[in-house]
């Protein structure tokens, strides 16, 4: 019995770590869904970052996706929609997320980190570089988001140096034919 109370002491403190709306309740009111046993709830958000937090990233999709539909606008749930599309290999619903959640909020600075990461994952490292210059107009002291994709770029640009073009051929002496 200690145990189950301890546990769902833990539970209920990392629903409350996650998510300050599975502390207060969820979305507008009412007992959040999504059951963990024990007369624990969290919602579909807070659970959702929970399964992220142990890399569960397609088992958080459906939880994002309840959560979005009870708030359509939410940028942090369209971010981590993307986070979880990108993880999972799903790049162009990825894209589409970070680009719905910079829609909904343009200096949101988690959109903007793992949107730059996405871009390093397609070997775009033009458009990665323009997430980090957003980044840098939105925290110009610095931030852990710039610190992030300035690592993430750092960490590419090692593992993938540019290519030297190669030397044009030098002209080569031809014979004529029929000569030898």
């Amino acid at each position: 019995m200690a145990k189950s109370i301890l546990f769902g002491a833990v539970l209920l403190a990392a629903g409350a770590a996650v998510s300050p709306l599975a502390a207060s309740g969820g979305y507008g009111g009412g007992m959040p869904s999504g059951g963990f046993g024990g007369g624990i709830q969290l919602d579909d958000y807070a659970q959702a970052l929970r399964l992220i937090h142990h890399e569960k990233y397609a088992d958080a999709i459906p939880h994002l996706e309840r959560a979005l539909a009870a708030r359509p606008h939410s940028a942090d749930i369209l971010n981590y929609l993307g986070f979880t599309k990108r993880m999972v290999g799903d790049y162009p619903t990825s894209l589409a997320f970070y680009q719905k959640a910079l829609q909904e909020d343009p200096d949101h600075k988690g959109a903007h980190e793992y949107l730059g990461e996405l871009y390093l994952d397609m070997h775009d490292l033009v458009s990665a570089q323009g997430q980090l210059a957003e980044l840098v107009r939105i925290c110009p002291s610095d931030c852990d988001e710039r610190n992030m994709l300035t690592k993430s770029i750092a960490s590419y640009q090692a593992a993938n140096p540019p290519t030297a073009s190669p030397a044009p051929a030098a002209p080569t002496a031809s014979t004529p034919s029929g000569t030898n």
